[in-house]
């Protein structure tokens, strides 16, 4: 049985870890290096998040998410989004960045 037709006994929906990915950033990261996880949905579309956002100028995380329909554009999605963002100043502190709690990662 494909883990797509599971019965999800009222479940909203079901998604599974494909991959984990750790990038190493020395951009303005704190700690220069965050994960990215990537999860394959029961559409067969895939979605990367990361482990730390960036604040947008009301505090708030940007909860930036990479897709694709593949494991690997997801990724690159997300990867080219968060890059951009990175780039886009230079003057980086740890309170521009919000965490997740690493049980999530």
């Amino acid at each position: 049985m494909d883990w797509r037709a599971i019965d999800l006994h009222g479940a909203a929906s079901i998604s599974r870890v494909v991959n984990v990915f750790e990038i190493r950033d020395m951009r303005g990261i704190p700690w220069t290096k965050y994960k990215i996880k990537v999860l394959e949905e029961g559409s067969g579309h895939f979605l990367a998040i990361a482990n730390v956002s960036v604040k947008n100028a009301n505090g708030t995380p940007d909860g930036e998410a990479g897709l694709g329909r593949t494991e690997v554009e997801a990724l690159q999605d997300l990867i080219t989004r968060l890059g951009e963002r990175l780039n886009s100043r230079k003057d980086w502190r740890d309170e521009d960045f919000e965490w997740t709690d690493p049980q999530d990662f």
